[in-house]
């Protein structure tokens, strides 16, 4: 069963419609809020509210723009996940192994070098796209946010 978004988008692209420069504005900076958010606050959560400040100063609802919203804030979402699991595991290693843990960990730092930067290249180039007006999830996760039925669709 096809979403919200995905039916928006398919109609969007069929009809060959362009979307009005302050939605692709809007829809913008709810990924650019979301990596500032992410760099700012180290991934604690900021990064997940962030895109959301879009709909406070966004008055339509647009499906363009919910659809990056949402997919900014799962996305922002996932990445907070994956950091603050990793920084208990490595927690808890270093603790339990008083400090030598941490040595394990050492051979990782490019591996997480490289994930933080994605965090943050990712949503520009989204961004960017966003701004051109196109329709461009992120791998994987966009195509489950163009199936759901969002919670932050608010008529």
């Amino acid at each position: 069963m096809a979403g919200v978004f995905r039916g928006a988008m398919e109609r969007a692209i069929a009809a060959r419609t362009i979307e009005p420069r302050e939605d692709c504005s809007h829809a913008a900076l709810a990924h650019i809020f979301g990596a500032i958010g992410g760099l700012l606050s180290g991934g604690l959560l900021i990064p997940i509210a962030a895109p959301t400040l879009v709909l406070l100063f966004h008055s339509s609802r647009n499906p363009f723009v919910l659809f990056h919203v949402n997919q900014a804030a799962w996305f922002q979402g996932l990445v907070s996940a994956i950091q603050i699991g990793t920084g208990v595991l490595a927690g808890l290693l270093a603790l339990f192994t008083c400090g030598f843990g941490t040595l394990i960990l050492l051979p990782l730092l490019p591996v997480f070098i490289v994930g933080w930067l994605v965090s943050v290249a990712l949503p520009a180039y989204v961004a960017f796209r966003a701004y051109r007006g196109e329709w461009t999830p992120y791998p994987y996760l966009g195509d489950w946010v163009l199936d759901q039925e969002s919670p932050l669709v608010v008529d």
